[in-house]
């Protein structure tokens, strides 16, 4: 990687982390462009060179908060423990992660770009880290016989992916004013419970 390059991305980082704190301290759609690039001491050109728009920088979010799974979550899930009971621990520090780290505006503001036509939703991206760490769990579980035989593994985690955008939407709609965290616990129980094997 060159000094320029390097430099590119480090601007990129400033931008990607100032603009995060913003929207956590103010709401995403109280901070400008202009703040933004006057907050980083960098330019439009600047910003615009790495972002189409201000809603662009929560493609990098989503980067982060999977990267976030796959290096400090995925770790604390002990392989002595059941599928089920990895599940249970996955989901409960993913909502502590995004309710106290992320926020609720944040995460509305993410849902909202989501439903934009203007670009494919990263939801729905195969490839995110956030689908194979789900997967490789539930094939486990699949293989092991945890779950009804009903269900593939691919199900298990579509059943799961539309529960967790249900509870963050629904989250998002309350303006944090519940408790994610209490929520998800008593969702998910009653979801692994219908997908345990008798």
């Amino acid at each position: 990687m060159n000094e320029r390059h390097q430099r590119g991305q480090a601007t990129k980082r400033k931008i990607i982390e100032t603009a995060i704190a913003l929207f956590h301290e103010r709401g995403f759609n109280n901070v400008t462009v202009d703040e933004i690039v006057q907050k980083t001491n960098t330019s439009k050109g600047a910003f615009y060179n790495h972002f189409r728009s201000k809603h662009e920088v929560f493609v990098e979010q989503f980067k982060e908060i999977d990267q976030f799974y796959v290096d400090h979550i995925v770790p604390q899930l002990d392989s002595d423990k059941t599928v089920i009971e990895r599940l249970t621990l996955f989901l409960d520090l993913q909502m502590n992660y995004i309710q106290d780290e992320i926020g609720w505006d944040v995460t509305r503001t993410i849902y909202e770009h989501e439903l934009s036509t203007e670009h494919s939703p990263y939801f729905l991206d195969p490839d995110r880290p956030l689908y194979d760490i789900l997967f490789k769990l539930c094939e486990e579980g699949t293989l092991n016989k945890e779950f009804k035989n009903c269900y593939t593994a691919g199900e298990v985690v579509s059943l799961l992916i539309h529960a967790m955008r249900g509870i963050l939407y629904d989250w998002s709609l309350h303006r944090g004013k519940i408790s994610l965290v209490d929520e998800q616990k008593k969702l998910f129980k009653v979801i692994l419970d219908g997908l345990r094997a008798n």
